[in-house]
């Protein structure tokens, strides 16, 4: 387990954040590579998404990359990049990373520090991209929908707060020791549970839901089929029509993004922000 392990071979110098992003394409690239040889669909999403709509490349205060995934999809990502893994990089998962924190996948590459927010000095992280995958959904909107969207907020909040290493509060932290009686395993199997597994009209991609957005629901038509749109030189697949999952964001968001002013994940204080 790599996840976040104190070594000073990855301490030795902070890199740049042109460099973080050279390293973040890199990974882009090899994922991009393993879902196009096996014919699994994926789109640039959240910031990612943003970022090729505005600037065809990263934002000047973007710090990592985003995409999505059809739920049966990721899965089968999940299984295959196993055997696909260059040196350095490893997968970050429920599945692989005991006691894991989130709802979604990370990529990461154990060979170039990533000085993180609200992580403790002793824990070195590692550059990442995030994975998130697109849960099917019976209904747009609805008491049932708004039941399972709510009690999936609940349990991937418990499990960020039982398992996460960032910075809790006093209650969160009372609440952490509560949460350590249930096994994880278990809270991610009353997660799935709550999505269908149905082939819907639907979906939603409710790890990457901030509590600002009131509903994430879609309909899949707005994702698939995949169109191409540039990023930072190259080409990658976005939602067939980007402005719906845009507008799932949040109200105005393209005016908040090309507004945004810090980094999102990057410690504030680090020499990097300056180079």
């Amino acid at each position: 387990m790599q996840s976040y392990v104190t070594t000073q071979r990855n301490k030795q110098q902070i890199p740049s954040i042109s460099e973080i992003r050279v390293k973040q394409l890199c990974m882009l690239n090899h994922v991009v590579s393993v879902c196009e040889e096996n014919k699994l669909e994926y789109f640039l999403e959240g910031g990612t998404l943003a970022g090729s709509l505005v600037n065809n490349g990263f934002g000047k205060y973007d710090d990592d990359i985003d995409i999505s995934m059809p739920r049966a999809d990721f899965e089968a990502f999940i299984e295959i990049y196993h055997q696909h893994l260059p040196e350095d990089y490893y997968l970050d998962y429920f599945t692989t990373t005991q006691n894991y924190s989130l709802v979604f996948a990370k990529i990461k590459d154990a060979s170039m520090y990533y000085p993180e927010k609200n992580r403790p000095d002793n824990e070195i992280g590692h550059v990442f991209i995030d994975i998130f995958p697109l849960d099917e959904m019976e209904r747009k909107a609805g008491i049932t929908t708004n039941l399972i969207i709510f009690m999936n907020n609940v349990i991937k909040n418990m499990i960020f707060i039982r398992n996460s290493s960032k910075e809790l509060s006093i209650l969160e932290m009372i609440y952490r020791q509560f949460l350590k009686i249930i096994p994880t395993t278990y809270l991610f199997s009353i997660y799935y549970l709550l999505f269908t597994r149905r082939n819907t009209e639907y979906c939603i991609n409710h790890g990457g839901r901030k509590g600002r957005q009131k509903n994430q629901v879609i309909e899949k038509k707005s994702y698939s089929p995949a169109k191409q749109h540039a990023f930072m030189g190259a080409v990658y697949s976005i939602p067939c029509i980007p402005e719906d999952i845009i507008g799932t964001y949040g109200e105005r968001y393209l005016d908040r993004y090309r507004a945004k002013n810090v980094y999102s994940h990057l410690k504030k204080d680090n020499e990097l922000i300056k180079r």
